[in-house]
C-alpha cells in the first residue's frame, strides 16, 4: 500500500501526552518514543495488515519496548491513526474510548 500515516486530532493529542510523560522522565526518552512509532507507521504503510485486528476494522500495533499501542485503521489512502494508548488499562475501557474514535 501507498498513501500516507494520517493522525486524528485525537491521536496527536495522545501521542503529546506521552512524549510530555516520557520526557518528564528522561530527557530525549520521548525522541526515542518518536522513533519507534515512527519507524512503525513507516512499516505499516508497506505493511498495513501486519498488526492484529483488534475489533473491526480497528488494528493493534504494540510499540517496541513500550506499553503503547497504535491504533489504526488501514484505508485506500494510507493509514487513519484513532489513538494511541496505554495497554495496561482495564481492557473494556480501552474498547470503549478506541472504538468512540472511529470516524
Amino acid at each position: 500500500m501507498t498513501g500516507e500515516v494520517i493522525w486524528t486530532w485525537a491521536a496527536e493529542a495522545d501521542l503529546q501526552k506521552f512524549f510530555a510523560e516520557c520526557e518528564d522522565r528522561q530527557d530525549g526518552s520521548g525522541i526515542h518514543l518518536l522513533e519507534r512509532i515512527e519507524k512503525a507507521t513507516e512499516l505499516l504503510l508497506r505493511f498495513p495488515y501486519m498488526a492484529g485486528l483488534w475489533h473491526e476494522p480497528i488494528r493493534r500495533l504494540v510499540i517496541r519496548r513500550s506499553f503503547l499501542g497504535l491504533f489504526y485503521v488501514p484505508e485506500r489512502r494510507g493509514i487513519i491513526v484513532i489513538a494511541v494508548a496505554d495497554l495496561r488499562q482495564d481492557p473494556e475501557r480501552l474498547k470503549l474510548e478506541v472504538r468512540s474514535r472511529l470516524p
